[in-house]
């Protein structure tokens, strides 16, 4: 059995479609077919089912994914290990952060980083699944809203921030010291669309406090967002802390009274080898938004 093999294996078992797996690999759907025919052929065992044209997992098939995982993991720890001893600048960081405000926020950070690891290539990969790329390894560390507790996973908590009314200052609650949750009702509103972590924080926040809330407009980005308010179209609920990056836009924050909050956390997988450069990219995270808040 051979780790090329496997490899296959585990692509196969991803698409369940032998063209689809072959084009994945780069290689033929003959040439993708033999090789699981060899594997099957050692184990003594059909791993996959051929029903029409459906392919599906047989019970050998999952029992050696579960393993082939691991093995697979382990070799590219192993490799990722070796590599941080004779190069400790150089290697790939993958990260998942949320879409909206978070990937805008991190800019800063990403700079200094390059400047300590200057060739080390680095993905930020603005994603409402993080969780799910690192489960499925597809990332290195996700950046997201704090998770319920899973033994797969090692979490880091790093940052607690409350929830501001953003409105023009010449807004006519833009006086206000303090909002009330029942200000919100009937106020048009810029916000995310639903679905973001954020817009469904706020929209869970809006419940217990038995109010609902009007969109106007709906957008992905940030910059937008705020670019919105500043047109006067609407205001727009966000972490108080980005007061800091668009107050440039003649826009006040005002603090709502008992204010949503959102935790939140970096995270990745227990079995996975960390590089010293994504240790350095976590320790960094947690600095880096600590001294924001001075």
């Amino acid at each position: 059995m051979e780790i090329r093999q496997l490899h296959y294996f585990l692509m196969l078992c991803n698409e369940l479609h032998f063209t689809e797996a072959a084009y994945k690999l780069g290689i033929s759907q003959p040439t993708l077919s033999q090789q699981i025919k060899v594997l099957e052929d050692e184990l003594g065992v059909p791993l996959f089912d051929r029903l029409g044209k459906k392919t599906v997992k047989t019970e050998a098939g999952n029992l050696l994914e579960h393993y082939a995982i691991h093995i697979v993991q382990q070799l590219e720890n192993a490799k990722n290990a070796i590599e941080d001893l004779t190069n400790l600048n150089t290697g790939q960081l993958r990260v998942a952060v949320l879409p909206s405000d978070l990937d805008y926020r991190l800019t800063a950070l990403l700079i200094d980083f390059h400047k300590e690891f200057p060739n080390t290539k680095v993905q930020v990969i603005p994603s409402i699944y993080t969780l799910n790329n690192v489960l499925e390894n597809e990332v290195d560390i996700g950046v997201g809203l704090a998770i319920r507790p899973d033994s797969r996973l090692n979490r880091i908590p790093f940052h607690t921030e409350t929830y501001s009314l953003f409105v023009t200052k010449e807004h006519e609650l833009a006086e206000k010291d303090i909002i009330l949750p029942a200000d919100l009702v009937n106020m048009p509103l810029v916000m995310y669309p639903k679905g973001f972590s954020g817009r469904d924080l706020i929209d869970t926040w809006c419940a217990s406090q038995e109010i609902a809330i009007d969109t106007l407009m709906e957008t992905g980005s940030a910059t937008s967002l705020f670019q919105l308010v500043k047109a006067g179209i609407g205001a727009t609920i966000q972490p108080s802390q980005l007061i800091d990056s668009f107050q440039s836009l003649g826009i006040r924050a005002i603090p709502i009274k008992d204010s949503p909050t959102r935790n939140l956390e970096m995270f990745y997988r227990n079995d996975k080898y960390l590089s010293q450069s994504a240790k350095a990219f976590l320790n960094r995270m947690e600095t880096f938004f600590r001294v924001a808040v001075l």
